[in-house]
């Protein structure tokens, strides 16, 4: 039978019909509303997260003193290099005749130690009166040193503090210049002591004598504490993340039987790159620092004295440089943007409808870790003995927030995973997400368009069920 031309053309619309429906309905950001299935699901639910730098550290003395004198006001030395001295130890003689000169010339010092002091002091005041006066819109001071009207031109010169500093790491930095300015006072008043009394040039600390170095005019004895501390060589990029007071923990001798795992904080971040030190030199004989690297020190504070731990040991040292409580953690390709001008990120979220959404959210920081999945499809199990009766008024499965389709032949998903132990690049973020909502990838995806699944999110869990193994068998023999 042949084909009429009414039917030829009439075939001919059917199929073009078809072909372009199909295309609207099938390409990439469609028009033509249709259901989405959706697989990779993440709960939201809101955790602490916090981003670590790991990094290598080696043991170092915590302080070390310069103690100088004129060498012509000498008349003997009485230590020698290496020796252990313990405080106000005598380590040279002057001659009588110019004792009061050294004095006179100490409590000079110690007037201008006085007045560094004052003007220090009256610093950390300003800028923490100025700090309580702000109102930041983050619990993290977002401020710089450069945004108080008191900024100080010197804290550049001698602090080697910058204007883009953040206040609070400021005020830290200035603070602990505070600290070593008193215990310079400290000395100076020792050594004012015991020259009036005999004649001597003392030492401040126990420790050690390291060198006995004579400059210009000058003796000078380089005194290392026996207090020590553990100190880090890191790449600007991560020293722009570091922050004084930041929690570090420490591992000495990792994986073998006297395993010590110490805590501590960020003592100190050098502004300067590294140069020539034991700690340093150390560093690079163990290859744990490159020569052509520019790198930064770091000086971690221990809570343990360490006092059986020698110079130069090695360590595995971590540093959290971020913190966020009620934070999400997703895979970072999750986040998208507009393609227009503005740069908010967003990610794709099942509302209460089933339905597709962008929601805004405030990234925090990227780093690599692995993404646990915390759930929260069901009710909180009731505690106690109860009625039953309250037991099912109480005990109510959370109904799903996407749509489902059930279909004859689904099947349950794997409740037990393997472990992925490679780390994935994640992104933290803190967002106004309403409670049991659902994230998903960030494929682009119509807004406002249903979702399906046809397997449950988690599997069947009897934790849930207020029934015994008798009650089951009771309900399907009946």
């Amino acid at each position: 039978m042949r084909m009429t031309k009414k039917v030829k053309i009439f075939s001919a619309v059917a199929l073009l019909f078809v072909l372009v429906n199909g295309y609207l309905l099938l390409k990439d950001n469609d028009i033509i509303m249709k259901n989405y299935y959706i697989n990779n699901v993440q709960f939201a639910v809101a955790d602490y997260h916090e981003k670590v730098l790991e990094t290598d550290a080696v043991v170092a003395a915590k302080q070390e003193h310069f103690i100088a004198a004129p060498v012509q006001s000498i008349s003997e030395v009485l230590v020698t290099q290496g020796q252990s001295v313990s405080l106000l130890t005598e380590l040279a003689i002057y001659k009588p005749e110019e004792a009061e000169r050294e004095i006179t010339r100490l409590e000079t010092d110690r007037d201008a130690y006085e007045n560094e002091l004052s003007e220090l002091e009256r610093i950390v005041s300003d800028l923490q009166n100025e700090s309580n006066n702000s109102s930041p819109s983050t619990a993290t001071d977002s401020t710089t040193l450069g945004d108080n009207e008191i900024w100080n031109i010197n804290l550049t010169l001698e602090l080697g503090i910058e204007q883009s500093t953040p206040t609070a790491e400021g005020i830290a930095i200035i603070q602990r210049s505070i600290a070593e300015t008193e215990r310079q006072i400290t000395i100076l008043d020792s050594m004012i002591s015991q020259l009036s009394n005999n004649n001597s040039l003392t030492t401040p600390v126990d420790g050690i004598v390291k060198e006995i170095v004579l400059e210009g005019d000058s003796i000078i004895f380089q005194i290392q504490s026996l207090e020590k501390k553990f100190v880090a060589y890191v790449k600007h990029e991560d020293w722009k993340e570091i922050e004084i007071g930041q929690k570090a923990s420490v591992i000495l001798n990792e994986g073998k039987e006297d395993e010590l795992i110490i805590d501590g904080d960020v003592l100190e971040k050098q502004q300067i790159p590294a140069r020539d030190s034991i700690a340093f030199n150390e560093m690079k004989k163990n290859d744990k620092v490159k020569p052509d690297d520019t790198v930064y020190e770091v000086s971690i504070e221990p809570t343990d004295l360490l006092t059986e731990t020698p110079l130069g040991t090695l360590a595995d040292a971590t540093i959290t440089t971020f913190e966020a409580n009620d934070s999400f953690q997703v895979d970072e390709n999750w986040l998208v943007k507009y393609e227009q001008e503005n740069t908010e990120n967003l990610i794709y979220a099942v509302g209460e409808d089933g339905k597709t959404r962008l929601e805004p959210v405030d990234l925090l920081f990227k780093h690599k870790a692995e993404i646990e999945q915390d759930e929260f499809m069901y009710g909180e199990p009731v505690e106690g003995t109860v009625d039953k009766e309250v037991i099912e008024e109480e005990a109510v499965v959370t109904e799903p927030r996407i749509r489902t389709v059930e279909l004859e032949d689904s099947k349950n998903e794997d409740s037990a995973k393997d472990e992925d132990e490679d780390l994935e690049d994640t992104a933290v973020f803190t967002a106004p997400i309403a409670p049991q909502q659902i994230f998903i990838d960030g494929d682009e995806k119509n807004l406002f368009a249903p979702t399906f699944r046809p397997y449950p999110l988690r599997t069947f869990e009897w934790t849930y069920v207020d029934a015994t193994w008798k009650d089951a068998l009771w309900y399907l023999i009946k």
